[in-house]
């Protein structure tokens, strides 16, 4: 198949195309510094900044594929949610004036439904008690908060602090903490659990997009979203899909951290996870057998290792 992968040499988007390119596809790989992934003789870069090309050139560059996938997300900054979304718009247009055959989204966890009874319309990006559950998660794994300093960028005052509340963290579960790392927990979970809106604008604008997509039947799509617990790590080859819900860890909540400043909650230790790695495995299966048209839907696989490991893959 040729297939066009939108920012291949980000997080997501390498992952799916070194999978892509292990089962023999031909790829375009198509951002402003495509060849940063490496080089691989059914790989072409195609530099085009995607917040600013036009749809024109949008079509242009999607003509005679046989799938997209979108794993694009703007830089950040004050425009990102509003960035987020117009370029999600022009991508649709020009994928349907190409007669793109299928467009694969890969969103974000805050459009996944925590499937509440007394709340049918919640999503994660609802749920202060989900969020305060998915910081402590990525702070109790070394592998998503390396990811998460990778991202931020090491040695910035974010990354250091993200560091620091993962060993406060980590003091606490072992009934060890002290009063400095306490307060280190205190001052990342209380605006959290009760300051303004904790959700970035990413996961934000991500479940704004899904309703681009949501009961469109004018072109073939498929919305995939990343579990809570989406992090660097080795590809096993399995994963379960999940249609709509957040995937959640059967049995009760992890307590073991209720003497924290904004005590366990419901979601603790529950959020189910995946490597990008996995991840791309099941994109990858999408591809080829297009069982999912028209889903909004998520995959988990087991974590079977949690170590600091590179969050960006390249080309071999």
């Amino acid at each position: 198949m040729q297939i066009a992968v939108l920012g291949p040499a980000g997080f997501g988007g390498s992952n799916v195309c070194n999978e892509l390119l292990d089962r023999g596809h031909h790829l375009t790989g198509i951002s402003r510094n495509p060849d940063k992934i490496g080089a691989h003789d059914r790989f072409r870069p195609y530099p085009l900044d995607l917040l600013t090309a036009s749809i024109a050139q949008l079509i242009e560059a999607f003509e005679g594929q046989d799938a997209v996938i979108n794993a694009f997300n703007p830089p950040g900054g004050p425009y990102m949610y509003r960035d987020f979304l117009e370029t999600t718009r022009r991508l649709i247009v020009a994928a349907k004036a190409a007669k793109v055959p299928y467009f694969i989204m890969i969103g974000g966890t805050g459009s996944l439904y925590l499937g509440e009874k007394e709340d049918p319309h919640a999503t994660c990006a609802d749920s202060r008690e989900f969020w305060l559950a998915y910081r402590r998660g990525v702070a109790d794994s070394e592998a998503a908060t390396y990811h998460m300093e990778e991202r931020i960028g090491f040695g910035s005052p974010m990354a250091k602090g993200m560091r620091a509340y993962r060993q406060a963290r980590l003091a606490l579960l072992a009934g060890k903490a002290n009063e400095a790392e306490l307060q280190t927990i205190k001052d990342v979970e209380d605006p959290v659990a009760y300051g303004p809106n904790p959700v970035p604008d990413l996961p934000l604008a991500a479940r704004a997009s899904f309703q681009m997509f949501d009961g469109n039947s004018s072109f073939r799509w498929s919305f995939v979203s990343p579990p809570g617990m989406y992090r660097p790590g080795p590809r096993t080859g399995k994963y379960e899909v999940h249609r709509d819900l957040a995937p959640l860890i059967d049995g009760p909540p992890n307590t073991s951290s209720e003497s924290a400043a904004s005590g366990a909650n419901r979601y603790e230790g529950r959020l189910g996870g995946i490597t990008a790695a996995d991840l791309g495995v099941a994109i990858a299966d999408e591809v080829e057998k297009q069982e999912k048209v028209g889903w909004h839907w998520s995959a988990t696989a087991e974590l079977v290792e949690d170590q600091a490991v590179g969050s960006y893959v390249t080309l071999s």
